[in-house]
Protein backbone atom coordinates (compact mmCIF):
# COMPACT_ATOMS: atom_id res chain seq x y z
CA UNK A 1 0.00 0.00 0.00
CA UNK A 2 1.07 3.62 -0.29
CA UNK A 3 1.29 4.21 3.08
CA UNK A 4 4.29 2.19 3.32
CA UNK A 5 6.59 3.25 0.76
CA UNK A 6 7.75 6.30 2.73
CA UNK A 7 9.05 4.41 5.46
CA UNK A 8 10.66 1.62 3.02
CA UNK A 9 12.68 4.36 1.16
CA UNK A 10 13.49 5.79 5.26
CA UNK A 11 14.51 2.59 6.30
CA UNK A 12 16.56 2.09 2.98
CA UNK A 13 17.76 5.42 3.24
CA UNK A 14 19.16 5.28 6.71
CA UNK A 15 20.59 2.14 6.18
CA UNK A 16 22.88 3.96 2.87
CA UNK A 17 23.66 6.67 5.45
CA UNK A 18 24.87 4.07 8.45
CA UNK A 19 26.59 2.08 6.14
CA UNK A 20 29.22 4.92 5.35
CA UNK A 21 28.98 6.00 8.76
CA UNK A 22 30.72 2.77 9.59
CA UNK A 23 32.79 2.37 6.92
CA UNK A 24 34.18 5.95 7.73
CA UNK A 25 34.68 4.81 11.28
CA UNK A 26 36.37 1.69 10.46
CA UNK A 27 38.80 4.00 7.85
CA UNK A 28 39.79 6.24 10.49
CA UNK A 29 40.68 3.44 12.89
CA UNK A 30 42.96 1.85 10.19
CA UNK A 31 44.51 5.52 9.55
CA UNK A 32 44.73 5.42 13.87
CA UNK A 33 46.53 2.21 13.68
CA UNK A 34 48.69 3.45 10.84
CA UNK A 35 49.77 5.89 12.70
CA UNK A 36 50.49 4.51 15.90
CA UNK A 37 53.39 2.46 14.21
CA UNK A 38 54.63 4.94 12.67
CA UNK A 39 55.28 6.58 15.68
CA UNK A 40 56.30 2.96 17.69
CA UNK A 41 58.96 3.05 14.87
CA UNK A 42 59.90 6.23 15.34
CA UNK A 43 60.40 5.71 19.18
CA UNK A 44 62.72 2.98 18.41
CA UNK A 45 64.93 4.51 15.55
CA UNK A 46 65.10 7.27 18.72
CA UNK A 47 66.10 4.73 20.99
CA UNK A 48 68.93 2.89 18.43
CA UNK A 49 70.41 6.06 17.88
CA UNK A 50 70.66 6.85 21.62
CA UNK A 51 71.95 3.40 22.55
CA UNK A 52 75.71 3.55 22.76
CA UNK A 53 78.37 1.17 21.22
CA UNK A 54 79.07 -0.96 24.49
CA UNK A 55 75.73 -1.39 25.13
CA UNK A 56 75.46 -2.57 21.51
CA UNK A 57 78.02 -5.32 22.02
CA UNK A 58 77.07 -6.78 25.15
CA UNK A 59 74.20 -7.16 23.44
CA UNK A 60 75.86 -8.91 20.22
CA UNK A 61 77.40 -11.59 23.12
CA UNK A 62 75.26 -11.97 24.60
CA UNK A 63 72.49 -13.59 21.89
CA UNK A 64 76.16 -15.13 20.78
CA UNK A 65 76.45 -16.65 24.32
CA UNK A 66 72.86 -17.83 24.07
CA UNK A 67 73.06 -19.46 20.69
CA UNK A 68 76.53 -21.23 21.89
CA UNK A 69 75.16 -22.48 25.33
CA UNK A 70 72.22 -24.44 23.08
CA UNK A 71 74.52 -25.33 20.45
CA UNK A 72 76.55 -27.25 23.39
CA UNK A 73 73.89 -28.73 24.76
CA UNK A 74 73.17 -30.13 21.38
CA UNK A 75 76.49 -31.28 20.79
CA UNK A 76 76.70 -32.62 24.03
CA UNK A 77 74.33 -35.55 23.20
CA UNK A 78 76.61 -36.56 20.40
CA UNK A 79 79.13 -38.92 21.63
CA UNK A 80 82.42 -37.58 22.33
CA UNK A 81 83.96 -38.58 18.78
CA UNK A 82 82.10 -39.12 16.12
CA UNK A 83 83.69 -42.44 15.02
CA UNK A 84 81.70 -44.50 12.16
CA UNK A 85 78.57 -45.71 13.55
CA UNK A 86 77.59 -49.34 14.66
CA UNK A 87 76.32 -50.53 11.19
CA UNK A 88 78.80 -48.89 9.02
CA UNK A 89 82.03 -50.76 11.29
CA UNK A 90 79.76 -54.04 11.04
CA UNK A 91 80.09 -53.72 7.25
CA UNK A 92 83.45 -52.84 6.91
CA UNK A 93 84.21 -56.02 9.51
CA UNK A 94 82.16 -58.31 6.93
CA UNK A 95 84.42 -57.08 3.96
CA UNK A 96 87.78 -57.61 5.99
CA UNK A 97 86.75 -61.37 7.13
CA UNK A 98 85.88 -61.82 3.40
CA UNK A 99 89.31 -60.87 2.51
CA UNK A 100 91.04 -63.44 5.29
CA UNK A 101 89.04 -65.84 4.27
CA UNK A 102 89.65 -65.57 0.25
CA UNK A 103 93.41 -64.87 0.78
CA UNK A 104 96.35 -66.72 0.86
CA UNK A 105 98.97 -64.25 1.86
CA UNK A 106 97.82 -61.11 4.26
CA UNK A 107 99.86 -58.04 3.62
CA UNK A 108 99.52 -55.88 7.26
CA UNK A 109 100.85 -52.22 6.41
CA UNK A 110 102.24 -50.83 9.45
CA UNK A 111 102.75 -46.97 9.45
CA UNK A 112 106.86 -46.67 9.68
CA UNK A 113 106.24 -44.03 12.42
CA UNK A 114 104.19 -45.68 14.99
CA UNK A 115 104.31 -49.45 13.28
CA UNK A 116 103.05 -50.67 16.80
CA UNK A 117 100.68 -47.71 17.25
CA UNK A 118 98.71 -48.72 14.60
CA UNK A 119 99.57 -53.00 14.80
CA UNK A 120 95.99 -54.55 15.36
CA UNK A 121 96.19 -57.93 17.26
CA UNK A 122 92.51 -58.84 16.69
CA UNK A 123 93.41 -58.88 12.74
CA UNK A 124 96.53 -61.34 13.42
CA UNK A 125 94.27 -63.60 15.38
CA UNK A 126 91.45 -63.49 12.99
CA UNK A 127 94.17 -64.51 10.18
CA UNK A 128 95.82 -67.11 12.68
CA UNK A 129 92.63 -69.20 14.01
CA UNK A 130 91.99 -69.56 10.46
CA UNK A 131 94.19 -72.14 9.42
CA UNK A 132 98.43 -72.09 8.79
CA UNK A 133 98.12 -72.28 5.85
CA UNK A 134 97.31 -68.51 5.61
CA UNK A 135 100.71 -66.37 5.79
CA UNK A 136 100.90 -62.79 7.50
CA UNK A 137 103.67 -60.07 5.84
CA UNK A 138 103.95 -56.71 7.33
CA UNK A 139 104.69 -53.89 5.19
CA UNK A 140 106.50 -51.20 6.89
CA UNK A 141 105.05 -48.36 4.34
CA UNK A 142 106.11 -44.94 4.74
CA UNK A 143 109.56 -45.52 5.33
CA UNK A 144 110.74 -42.07 3.83
CA UNK A 145 109.51 -40.12 6.40
CA UNK A 146 111.51 -42.19 9.45
CA UNK A 147 115.30 -42.54 9.35
CA UNK A 148 117.05 -45.41 8.38
CA UNK A 149 118.12 -46.07 11.95
CA UNK A 150 114.93 -46.40 12.91
CA UNK A 151 113.51 -48.39 10.10
CA UNK A 152 116.39 -50.49 10.29
CA UNK A 153 115.35 -51.25 14.23
CA UNK A 154 112.10 -51.32 13.11
CA UNK A 155 112.74 -54.35 10.96
CA UNK A 156 114.84 -56.23 13.37
CA UNK A 157 112.30 -55.97 15.50
CA UNK A 158 109.08 -57.10 13.71
CA UNK A 159 111.02 -59.66 12.07
CA UNK A 160 111.13 -62.03 14.68
CA UNK A 161 107.49 -62.44 14.73
CA UNK A 162 106.47 -62.34 10.53
CA UNK A 163 108.30 -61.30 7.64
CA UNK A 164 108.69 -57.57 7.34
CA UNK A 165 109.23 -55.77 3.94
CA UNK A 166 110.70 -52.37 3.70
CA UNK A 167 108.19 -50.35 1.67
CA UNK A 168 107.49 -46.41 0.48
CA UNK A 169 104.06 -45.97 -1.89
CA UNK A 170 104.24 -43.53 -4.90
CA UNK A 171 103.06 -40.62 -4.55
CA UNK A 172 102.29 -39.69 -8.69
CA UNK A 173 98.65 -38.15 -8.74
CA UNK A 174 98.67 -39.38 -12.58
CA UNK A 175 96.25 -42.90 -13.61
CA UNK A 176 98.74 -44.46 -15.63
CA UNK A 177 102.55 -45.87 -15.21
CA UNK A 178 103.18 -45.20 -12.01
CA UNK A 179 106.94 -44.62 -11.51
CA UNK A 180 108.82 -47.63 -9.74
CA UNK A 181 112.44 -47.81 -9.39
CA UNK A 182 114.56 -50.93 -9.90
CA UNK A 183 118.04 -49.35 -8.72
CA UNK A 184 119.32 -51.27 -5.53
CA UNK A 185 117.96 -48.39 -2.84
CA UNK A 186 121.28 -48.85 -1.36
CA UNK A 187 122.53 -47.14 -4.32
CA UNK A 188 119.82 -44.44 -5.40
CA UNK A 189 120.59 -40.84 -4.98
CA UNK A 190 118.85 -38.56 -2.44
CA UNK A 191 117.02 -37.22 -5.55
CA UNK A 192 115.12 -40.74 -6.07
CA UNK A 193 114.49 -41.60 -3.01
CA UNK A 194 112.70 -38.28 -2.33
CA UNK A 195 110.77 -38.47 -5.14
CA UNK A 196 107.15 -39.60 -6.00
CA UNK A 197 108.14 -42.75 -7.19
CA UNK A 198 107.65 -46.22 -5.35
CA UNK A 199 110.88 -48.18 -3.35
CA UNK A 200 110.60 -51.50 -2.38
CA UNK A 201 108.21 -53.05 -4.82
CA UNK A 202 110.64 -55.30 -6.04
CA UNK A 203 111.35 -56.85 -2.93
CA UNK A 204 107.96 -57.56 -2.44
CA UNK A 205 107.31 -59.13 -5.74
CA UNK A 206 109.93 -61.35 -5.23
CA UNK A 207 109.38 -62.51 -1.47
CA UNK A 208 105.52 -63.42 -3.27
CA UNK A 209 107.28 -64.95 -6.24
CA UNK A 210 109.11 -67.26 -4.03
CA UNK A 211 105.98 -68.11 -2.03
CA UNK A 212 104.36 -69.81 -4.89
CA UNK A 213 107.72 -71.21 -5.71
CA UNK A 214 108.33 -72.80 -2.24
CA UNK A 215 104.87 -74.22 -2.02
CA UNK A 216 104.86 -75.27 -5.57
CA UNK A 217 101.99 -73.13 -6.56
CA UNK A 218 101.36 -73.48 -10.21
CA UNK A 219 97.89 -71.49 -10.20
CA UNK A 220 97.10 -67.61 -8.45
CA UNK A 221 97.59 -66.37 -5.65
CA UNK A 222 95.25 -64.36 -3.67
CA UNK A 223 96.85 -61.42 -1.47
CA UNK A 224 94.62 -59.11 0.97
CA UNK A 225 95.72 -56.33 2.21
CA UNK A 226 94.94 -55.53 5.60
CA UNK A 227 95.60 -52.55 7.69
CA UNK A 228 94.60 -49.39 9.69
CA UNK A 229 92.54 -46.54 8.25
CA UNK A 230 95.55 -44.14 6.37
CA UNK A 231 98.24 -46.19 6.35
CA UNK A 232 98.71 -46.91 2.66
CA UNK A 233 97.05 -49.74 1.56
CA UNK A 234 95.48 -48.28 -1.53
CA UNK A 235 98.42 -46.86 -2.39
CA UNK A 236 100.56 -49.84 -2.12
CA UNK A 237 98.06 -51.78 -4.18
CA UNK A 238 98.82 -49.01 -7.28
CA UNK A 239 102.21 -48.73 -6.60
CA UNK A 240 102.67 -52.90 -7.05
CA UNK A 241 99.42 -52.20 -10.11
CA UNK A 242 101.60 -49.38 -11.28
CA UNK A 243 98.05 -47.36 -12.29
CA UNK A 244 95.46 -45.69 -9.89
CA UNK A 245 93.50 -49.10 -9.63
CA UNK A 246 92.18 -47.81 -6.11
CA UNK A 247 91.07 -44.20 -4.70
CA UNK A 248 93.63 -43.04 -2.38
CA UNK A 249 93.00 -39.91 0.22
CA UNK A 250 94.45 -38.36 3.35
CA UNK A 251 91.00 -38.80 4.87
CA UNK A 252 89.98 -42.36 6.58
CA UNK A 253 87.66 -44.40 5.45
CA UNK A 254 88.08 -43.74 1.37
CA UNK A 255 87.69 -47.85 1.19
CA UNK A 256 84.44 -48.67 1.79
CA UNK A 257 84.28 -51.99 -0.27
CA UNK A 258 86.35 -54.95 -0.66
CA UNK A 259 88.13 -54.52 -4.10
CA UNK A 260 89.84 -56.91 -6.49
CA UNK A 261 92.71 -56.01 -8.63
CA UNK A 262 94.59 -58.39 -10.76
CA UNK A 263 98.15 -57.52 -10.41
CA UNK A 264 99.37 -60.09 -13.27
CA UNK A 265 98.40 -64.03 -13.92
CA UNK A 266 100.08 -64.96 -11.05
CA UNK A 267 98.67 -62.57 -7.84
CA UNK A 268 95.68 -60.94 -7.50
CA UNK A 269 95.35 -58.36 -4.75
CA UNK A 270 92.45 -57.68 -2.57
CA UNK A 271 92.11 -54.52 -0.85
CA UNK A 272 89.88 -53.76 2.12
CA UNK A 273 89.04 -50.59 3.87
CA UNK A 274 90.24 -49.89 7.52
CA UNK A 275 89.87 -51.77 10.24
CA UNK A 276 89.51 -50.15 14.12
CA UNK A 277 89.01 -52.74 16.38
CA UNK A 278 87.95 -51.79 19.64
CA UNK A 279 90.98 -51.62 21.68
CA UNK A 280 92.07 -49.80 24.85
CA UNK A 281 93.31 -47.24 22.79
CA UNK A 282 92.19 -43.80 23.71
CA UNK A 283 90.01 -41.19 21.43
CA UNK A 284 92.70 -38.84 21.06
CA UNK A 285 95.49 -41.83 20.67
CA UNK A 286 92.86 -42.84 17.38
CA UNK A 287 92.84 -39.43 16.43
CA UNK A 288 96.09 -38.99 16.33
CA UNK A 289 96.48 -42.33 14.24
CA UNK A 290 94.28 -40.54 11.61
CA UNK A 291 91.30 -43.12 12.65
CA UNK A 292 88.80 -40.73 12.80
CA UNK A 293 87.91 -37.87 10.37
CA UNK A 294 89.17 -34.71 11.94
CA UNK A 295 86.03 -32.29 10.31
CA UNK A 296 83.46 -34.80 12.46
CA UNK A 297 85.10 -34.13 15.98
CA UNK A 298 82.57 -32.95 18.60
CA UNK A 299 85.31 -31.77 20.80
CA UNK A 300 88.88 -31.69 19.40
CA UNK A 301 90.87 -30.61 22.31
CA UNK A 302 92.15 -33.70 23.88
CA UNK A 303 94.13 -35.06 20.93
CA UNK A 304 95.89 -31.41 20.78
CA UNK A 305 96.63 -31.46 24.62
CA UNK A 306 98.35 -34.56 24.33
CA UNK A 307 100.43 -32.89 21.20
CA UNK A 308 101.19 -29.92 23.43
CA UNK A 309 101.88 -31.97 26.50
CA UNK A 310 104.62 -33.53 24.97
CA UNK A 311 106.06 -31.06 22.31
CA UNK A 312 108.50 -28.60 23.05
CA UNK A 313 106.79 -25.15 23.96
CA UNK A 314 109.51 -23.11 22.13
CA UNK A 315 109.33 -24.81 18.86
CA UNK A 316 105.66 -24.71 18.40
CA UNK A 317 105.68 -21.03 19.31
CA UNK A 318 107.94 -20.43 16.27
CA UNK A 319 105.99 -22.99 14.12
CA UNK A 320 102.65 -21.58 14.75
CA UNK A 321 104.06 -18.15 14.85
CA UNK A 322 102.60 -17.17 18.28
CA UNK A 323 103.22 -15.50 21.63
CA UNK A 324 103.66 -17.52 25.14
CA UNK A 325 101.13 -19.03 26.35
CA UNK A 326 100.00 -21.46 29.72
CA UNK A 327 97.47 -23.22 28.67
CA UNK A 328 95.50 -25.62 25.76
CA UNK A 329 93.00 -23.14 25.50
CA UNK A 330 95.47 -20.04 25.75
CA UNK A 331 97.65 -21.45 22.96
CA UNK A 332 94.34 -21.96 20.70
CA UNK A 333 92.91 -18.83 21.36
CA UNK A 334 96.41 -17.30 19.72
CA UNK A 335 96.24 -19.60 16.63
CA UNK A 336 92.39 -18.55 15.54
CA UNK A 337 93.25 -15.23 16.25
CA UNK A 338 96.35 -15.34 14.18
CA UNK A 339 94.82 -17.41 11.66
CA UNK A 340 91.85 -14.95 11.44
CA UNK A 341 89.50 -17.70 12.67
CA UNK A 342 86.74 -16.05 14.62
CA UNK A 343 83.70 -16.22 15.36
CA UNK A 344 80.57 -13.14 15.78
CA UNK A 345 82.08 -10.38 18.25
CA UNK A 346 85.32 -11.00 17.30
CA UNK A 347 85.50 -14.66 19.66
CA UNK A 348 88.32 -16.71 19.00
CA UNK A 349 86.97 -20.00 17.31
CA UNK A 350 88.68 -22.23 19.67
CA UNK A 351 87.31 -25.73 17.73
CA UNK A 352 88.51 -24.67 13.91
CA UNK A 353 91.98 -23.69 15.61
CA UNK A 354 92.35 -27.35 16.92
CA UNK A 355 91.16 -28.90 13.99
CA UNK A 356 94.17 -26.52 12.06
CA UNK A 357 96.37 -28.37 14.49
CA UNK A 358 95.61 -31.50 13.92
CA UNK A 359 95.01 -31.34 10.16
CA UNK A 360 99.10 -30.52 10.42
CA UNK A 361 99.30 -33.28 12.47
CA UNK A 362 97.67 -35.62 10.39
CA UNK A 363 98.82 -34.55 7.02
CA UNK A 364 102.81 -34.54 7.92
CA UNK A 365 103.40 -31.41 8.25
CA UNK A 366 104.08 -32.38 12.27
CA UNK A 367 106.68 -35.24 11.85
CA UNK A 368 107.02 -37.76 13.75
CA UNK A 369 108.61 -41.38 14.90
CA UNK A 370 108.65 -44.14 17.25
CA UNK A 371 111.68 -46.28 19.15
CA UNK A 372 111.20 -49.94 19.22
CA UNK A 373 111.52 -51.54 22.68
CA UNK A 374 114.89 -52.56 23.54
CA UNK A 375 113.89 -56.34 23.95
CA UNK A 376 111.33 -58.35 22.04
CA UNK A 377 108.87 -60.59 23.53
CA UNK A 378 106.53 -62.26 21.29
CA UNK A 379 102.74 -61.00 21.91
CA UNK A 380 100.14 -63.07 23.11
CA UNK A 381 98.29 -64.57 20.02
CA UNK A 382 101.91 -65.39 18.35
CA UNK A 383 103.59 -68.43 19.54
CA UNK A 384 107.19 -69.95 18.61
CA UNK A 385 105.28 -72.88 16.64
CA UNK A 386 103.42 -70.10 14.37
CA UNK A 387 106.58 -67.37 13.54
CA UNK A 388 108.31 -70.92 12.43
CA UNK A 389 105.21 -72.16 10.50
CA UNK A 390 104.73 -68.50 9.03
CA UNK A 391 108.62 -68.08 8.00
CA UNK A 392 108.61 -71.21 6.27
CA UNK A 393 107.18 -70.11 2.92
CA UNK A 394 109.56 -67.25 2.23
CA UNK A 395 113.04 -66.35 1.46
CA UNK A 396 114.41 -64.91 4.23
CA UNK A 397 118.08 -64.38 2.25
CA UNK A 398 116.08 -62.47 -0.13
CA UNK A 399 113.98 -60.86 2.25
CA UNK A 400 117.03 -59.21 4.02
CA UNK A 401 118.33 -58.56 0.89
CA UNK A 402 115.85 -56.37 -0.55
CA UNK A 403 115.23 -54.58 2.92
CA UNK A 404 118.98 -53.88 3.28
CA UNK A 405 118.19 -52.07 -0.30
CA UNK A 406 115.16 -50.36 1.21
CA UNK A 407 117.05 -48.86 4.33
CA UNK A 408 118.85 -46.40 2.44
CA UNK A 409 115.01 -44.59 1.22
CA UNK A 410 115.05 -42.15 3.74
CA UNK A 411 113.96 -38.15 3.08
CA UNK A 412 117.12 -36.31 4.47
CA UNK A 413 114.62 -33.99 6.16
CA UNK A 414 114.65 -35.55 9.12
CA UNK A 415 116.60 -33.82 12.09
CA UNK A 416 119.73 -35.67 12.97
CA UNK A 417 119.43 -34.70 16.38
CA UNK A 418 117.32 -35.73 19.12
CA UNK A 419 116.59 -34.33 22.39
CA UNK A 420 119.01 -35.28 24.82
CA UNK A 421 116.67 -34.90 27.90
CA UNK A 422 114.17 -37.82 25.54
CA UNK A 423 113.71 -40.65 27.56
CA UNK A 424 114.62 -43.65 24.92
CA UNK A 425 113.74 -46.84 27.65
CA UNK A 426 110.13 -48.07 26.56
CA UNK A 427 108.84 -51.46 26.93
CA UNK A 428 106.83 -53.06 24.89
CA UNK A 429 103.35 -53.80 26.84
CA UNK A 430 103.15 -49.98 27.26
CA UNK A 431 103.92 -48.86 23.24
CA UNK A 432 101.35 -51.43 22.43
CA UNK A 433 98.79 -50.02 24.71
CA UNK A 434 98.92 -46.40 24.73
CA UNK A 435 99.71 -43.26 22.58
CA UNK A 436 103.84 -42.64 22.81
CA UNK A 437 105.42 -39.76 24.35
CA UNK A 438 106.74 -36.99 21.74
CA UNK A 439 109.16 -34.87 22.28
CA UNK A 440 109.78 -31.27 19.36
CA UNK A 441 112.99 -32.01 17.32
CA UNK A 442 113.06 -29.31 14.91
CA UNK A 443 110.93 -26.61 13.39
CA UNK A 444 109.72 -25.81 10.51
CA UNK A 445 107.70 -28.45 9.80
CA UNK A 446 107.57 -29.76 13.25
CA UNK A 447 109.46 -32.87 14.22
CA UNK A 448 108.20 -34.75 16.81
CA UNK A 449 110.33 -38.04 18.79
CA UNK A 450 107.42 -40.20 20.35
CA UNK A 451 109.56 -42.05 22.49
CA UNK A 452 107.86 -42.39 26.41
CA UNK A 453 104.54 -44.26 26.51
CA UNK A 454 101.91 -42.03 27.91
CA UNK A 455 98.86 -44.12 30.16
Amino acid sequence: PKDFQPLVMTIAQFSSNAYLDILKLFLCHGQVQELQEKQRLSREQELMKRRSLDSFQKDILQRQRTFEQRETEMQNLEKHVNFENENSRKAYYREFKKVVEASDVILEVLDARDPIGCRCPQVEQAVIQSGTDKKIVLVLNKIDLVSKEIVEKWIKYLRNEFPTVAFKASTQQQNKNLKRSNVPVTQATTDLLSSSACVGAECLMKLLGNYCRNLDIKTAITVGVVGFPNVGKSSLINSLKRARACNVGATPGITKCLQEIHLDKHIKLLDCPGIVMATSSTDAAMILRNCVKIEQLVDPLPPVEAILRRCNKTQIMEHYGVPDFHTPLEFLALLARRQGKLRKGGVPDNDMAAKSVLMDWTGGRISYFTHPPETHTLPTHVSAEIVAEMGKAFDWEELEKGNQEALAATVVQIAENVNADTDRKVSEHTVHHSLLHMGLRSCRPVRVSMLTPVH
